[in-house]
């Protein structure tokens, strides 16, 4: 696998779904414990799939509008 593959397929922590989203820390953590957005438990860390999360944020957008 090369370099570009392994960001592609790289796995985002709490902060980066955050950062993503432009929102707090504790925001990710609270939908996290409400199973609001979509994540994956890897061993005990919460981790998230960068373009399943990009699909619910736009489609989270597109109720609202």
């Amino acid at each position: 696998m090369n370099t570009a593959e392994q960001l592609r397929n790289r796995l985002w922590d709490a902060r980066e779904a955050a950062s993503f989203l432009k929102v707090s820390r504790s925001w990710i953590y609270a939908r996290v414990e409400r199973d609001e957005m979509p994540y994956i438990r890897v061993g005990g860390l919460i981790r998230f799939v960068p373009s399943q999360l990009r699909d619910w944020a736009f489609a989270k957008d597109r109720t609202r509008g």
